[in-house]
């Protein structure tokens, strides 16, 4: 792997997921930032892993206070 370097960071303004009935094994997770469209394949081993990572990474952060 090449050297480590700082990647820049925006905020996630919307995603989706677009499944294709020709590829029933991946979906595309579209996500949305400020600086445009981002695309990539999953296969479902990924999916569940993000999700679960997700799950874990929220309950470990402050509630929104209104």
């Amino acid at each position: 792997m090449a050297d480590e370097q700082e990647l820049p960071a925006y905020p996630i303004r919307a995603y989706q997921l677009i499944p294709d009935p020709n590829q029933p094994t991946v979906v595309a997770l579209a996500i949305e930032t400020d600086q445009g469209h981002s695309l990539f394949l999953a296969t479902r081993e990924i999916l569940e892993d993000l999700g679960k990572d997700l799950l874990e990474r929220a309950a470990k952060m402050p509630l929104k206070r209104p």
